[in-house]
């Protein structure tokens, strides 16, 4: 849809519904409809929020390998993030991270609508300040506490359950030669459960490439192949399953953590963390 059929389209939506009639009142200062513009906003409404406060999800929340609150979806409406889809449901509040649906987010502050963006963690502890968070923004402060003081214990638990297990080192290998280093959840998570991240030790931040040879080099004790961007048939994965690797690295997951249960931040996490602490 070309810009000028957007102003157009929102001109005449703008038209037929007055902003002030969406904005939270002063009596009612907890949101009643919200709507997400995201998936990890989708799913941490369904996770913090009341079911009758949430007006509408996107349609990723539907996703069976990204979504991990998938099934408790139900019949709430569904969205495409797109301003003509959000106004109709006359949402009192709109959420959505950083990284979605920009131009959405634009228009929607435009006409006076309260678009409210997160941050996604990059640690577990930021993971507790983000359900805190959400919970004052939705006014369900007392379940995010819950939520809080849960995902500490299960973690406690988990290290606790694997602790007579020694640390071992890992590299985290995508096709295309990707590597997943410091300053992410991903790394967190490997802490949490035990795991030296090689590629961190290395200097590597965030999401960059590591040739064949440094890993080889490194020698980790476990390689995770990530299995969410693997596809066997790819010219960029083929050499995931060079010879030279099966030799040098005698444990290898190709799987790595469920996208699931990592591709958003939230109680999933512990998962996560599970997940890994049982492969050392």
């Amino acid at each position: 849809m070309g810009k000028k059929r957007i102003l157009i389209v929102l001109i005449v939506l703008f038209a037929m519904s007055p902003v002030k009639g969406f904005a939270q009142s002063i009596e009612s200062p907890i949101p009643q409809r919200i709507v997400s513009i995201g998936l990890c906003t989708d799913q941490l409404l369904l996770i913090v929020a009341d079911r009758s406060q949430i007006a509408s999800l996107t349609q990723s929340s539907t996703d069976q390998q990204m979504s991990y609150m998938v099934d408790a979806v139900g019949d709430i409406p569904l969205n495409n993030a797109s301003v003509e889809e959000i106004i109709p449901f006359k949402p009192d509040l709109i959420v959505g991270s950083h990284f979605a649906a920009r131009d959405t987010t634009r228009f929607l502050r435009q006409l006076g609508y309260e678009v409210k963006l997160v941050t996604l963690p990059k640690t577990v502890e930021e993971i507790y300040g983000l359900l805190t968070q959400f919970g004052e923004w939705t006014g369900n402060q007392a379940k995010a506490l819950k939520l809080i003081t849960k995902m500490k214990q299960e973690i406690t638990d988990i290290q606790a359950r694997y602790a007579d297990r020694p640390e071992k080192s890992t590299i985290i290998y995508s096709p295309n030669g990707y590597t997943i280093g410091a300053d992410t959840l991903e790394n967190d998570v490997l802490k949490h459960a035990g795991f030296r991240n090689l590629s961190a030790e290395m200097g590597i931040v965030g999401f960059k490439k590591i040739s064949l040879e440094q890993v080889i080099a490194a020698k980790p004790d476990f390689l995770q192949i990530d299995n969410h961007v693997y596809n066997r048939n790819s010219l960029a994965s083929r050499y995931l399953g060079h010879p030279v690797l099966k030799k040098v690295v005698k444990e290898q997951d190709h799987l790595f953590i469920p996208s699931r249960v990592r591709a958003c931040a939230g109680p999933m996490v512990t998962e996560a963390i599970a997940y890994m602490a049982r492969k050392r």
